[in-house]
């Protein structure tokens, strides 16, 4: 097995379709498909079923993914100590983040990490929560920026910051009565003022909604929806152009210019969103690896 191999069963899997993987490693459908079947008399099993026209992954498919993931981790491993080696330090790291963290955090920490080490650079690698603990069980990342809770049997952890859970109102509609509360950046309100409020909401799945329907389950709160989107950076657009309100966390006014939108604290607060910066229990990290991990830690956010 080498990288391209593995690369192309990889991408053919997760798109599901000769077409579109194709499509993905700008290489032709019949190109692609013969080059699947190379590998597949190579080892003398389908790796995917065919039938009716559906590409489905089989057991040996499985079975060939986790061996490659496992082959490509131990390889990132190998690069990694050679770097550490080297007199003259180059190379990459691989950090894995959510799309918002990436374009929120992984700026400042690539410019902080790129003054010690001019000669490494950062691959930053964007998926949810889940992909991402999936993708740190598989060795894909040298570290991830992620949020509690995570699997502590599998990975360690160093928290980076704790997110105030915030109201964001479109600038114009800014009409809550609130109060100064000692040591919040925000006036503050009551959870009840919610009541009947249209919400920009994210996925059910997503920590922040989860929240929010924790929200109105406590304060017996009757939410309306103005809008369901995957992300946060949808969801405060969504507020700037006046949709409507929504529950997020602080930071996010980073995103936002003076009269765009008002944010509200909560009294009481809200539980924190607890970022953190994590790697893999049984894998040592690199030097270099170490060093990115201090920068991320040493950031006062």
């Amino acid at each position: 097995m080498n990288t391209k191999q593995f690369q192309y069963v990889l991408t053919l899997a997760h798109e599901g379709s000769f077409s579109k993987a194709a499509d993905v490693l700008n290489i032709t459908q019949p190109s692609l498909s013969q080059y699947i079947k190379k590998i597949e008399c190579e080892i003398g099993l389908e790796l995917f079923d065919r039938t009716y026209g559906d590409v489905r992954i089989t057991d040996a498919g499985r079975v060939y993914i986790e061996a490659g993931k496992r082959i490509l981790d131990i390889e990132h491993q190998m690069e990694n100590s050679f770097i550490d080696l080297a007199i003259q330090k180059t190379g990459s790291l691989i950090i894995g983040a959510a799309p918002y963290r990436a374009a929120s955090m992984m700026p400042t920490i690539a410019r902080a990490f790129q003054s010690l080490h001019p000669g490494i650079y950062l691959e930053i690698r964007e998926g949810t929560t889940a992909e991402l603990a999936e993708g740190m069980e598989h060795g894909e990342y040298d570290l991830a920026i992620t949020l509690l809770p995570i699997d502590r049997r599998l990975f360690d952890y160093i928290n980076v910051v704790s997110e105030e859970l915030v109201l964001a109102v479109p600038f114009a509609h800014s009409m809550f009565s609130s109060i100064a509360v000692p040591e919040r950046k925000y006036p503050a309100i009551e959870p009840k003022v919610l009541d009947g409020q249209k919400m920009v909401m994210l996925t059910d799945a997503q920590f922040m909604q989860k929240q929010l329907a924790n929200l109105a389950l406590d304060y017996k709160i009757d939410l309306g929806v103005a809008a369901i989107v995957k992300s946060l950076e949808a969801q405060i657009e969504m507020v700037k152009a006046g949709v409507g309100v929504a529950l997020m966390p602080s930071g996010i006014e980073r995103f936002c210019k003076p009269g765009e939108v008002t944010f509200y604290s909560f009294v009481p607060e809200l539980p924190k969103r607890e970022v953190v910066v994590m790697w893999r229990k049984d894998k040592k990290l690199s030097k270099t690896a170490e060093e990115l991990k201090n920068v991320i830690c040493n950031i006062s956010w």
